[in-house]
C-alpha cells in the first residue's frame, strides 16, 4: 500500500480514482456491508492485490467514496453561498441545491439513513468536518442578510446552528421513497417553514 505521506504519480492518481468510481457505483448498489473487495476487484478486472496498493481495507475504500461525494455536495453549496444574490435567494437556493444534491448522492445519502442505527462509526471525522462547513456557510448568508437589513437575527451563529440541524433531522423523511412530485412539495414545506415559520398570516 503506498504511504500515507506519498504523493502519488498521475498514473496512479488516476488509477485510484478509477477505484474509486467502480467502489461507489457497487456500494451504490449493494451497500457498504456486502460489498466485498472481491466485487471490487472483479468490477475493474483486476486481482484484489491491486486495491492494496491504495488502501488498506473496504472501509477505507468507503471512506473516501464518501469523502468523495461529501466534497461534490460542499463543492456545489460554496457556489451557492459566493454567489452575487441576495440572501433570502441565496438561503432558499441553499436548501434546494443541498437536499437535490443529497438526493443524487447515493452513498452519501445511505449513511444518512442507516447510520441511525450505528455502524459508520469510522465516518466521524467526514460528518464533523461536513457539519462544521454547513454552519460556516449559513452563517455566512445570515451574516449577509442581517447587513442587507433581509434577515432579523439576534446571534447569525446560533441561528446557523440551529438551520443546520433542521436540516440534518429532516433529511430521513425527506428521502424517503415517494416519487419526484412528493419530493418536491416537501422541499417547498421545508422552505415556507423556514422562511415563514408556522403562525397564520
Amino acid at each position: 500500500m503506498i504511504p500515507e505521506n506519498s504523493s502519488l504519480t498521475p498514473s496512479q492518481d488516476a488509477t485510484r480514482n478509477t477505484i474509486l468510481e467502480a467502489s461507489r457505483d457497487l456500494f451504490a448498489r449493494f451497500g457498504y456491508k456486502k460489498t466485498t473487495m472481491e466485487d471490487i476487484a472483479n468490477a475493474l478486472r483486476k486481482g484484489k492485490s491491486s486495491l492494496y496498493y491504495y488502501f488498506k481495507n473496504k472501509e477505507e475504500i468507503f471512506m473516501a467514496v464518501v469523502q468523495m461525494e461529501s466534497d461534490m455536495l460542499y463543492s456545489k453549496l460554496q457556489e451557492v453561498v459566493n454567489s452575487s444574490k441576495d440572501a433570502d435567494d441565496k438561503l432558499r437556493e441553499y436548501v434546494v441545491v443541498r437536499m437535490n444534491t443529497i438526493a443524487s448522492l447515493e452513498n452519501y445519502q445511505r449513511v444518512l439513513k442507516e447510520d441511525l442505527y450505528g455502524g459508520y462509526e469510522f465516518l466521524g471525522s467526514i460528518k464533523k468536518d461536513a457539519e462544521d462547513k454547513e454552519e460556516i456557510f449559513l452563517e455566512q448568508v445570515l451574516s449577509e442578510g442581517v447587513a442587507s437589513d433581509i434577515f432579523h437575527v439576534k446571534n447569525v451563529r446560533v441561528g446557523a446552528v440551529g438551520i443546520s440541524t433542521a436540516l440534518r433531522g429532516l433529511e430521513i423523511p425527506l428521502f424517503k421513497k415517494g416519487g419526484e412530485a412528493d419530493f418536491n412539495t416537501q422541499l417547498e414545506n421545508i422552505l415556507n417553514i423556514l422562511f415563514y415559520g408556522v403562525l397564520k398570516r
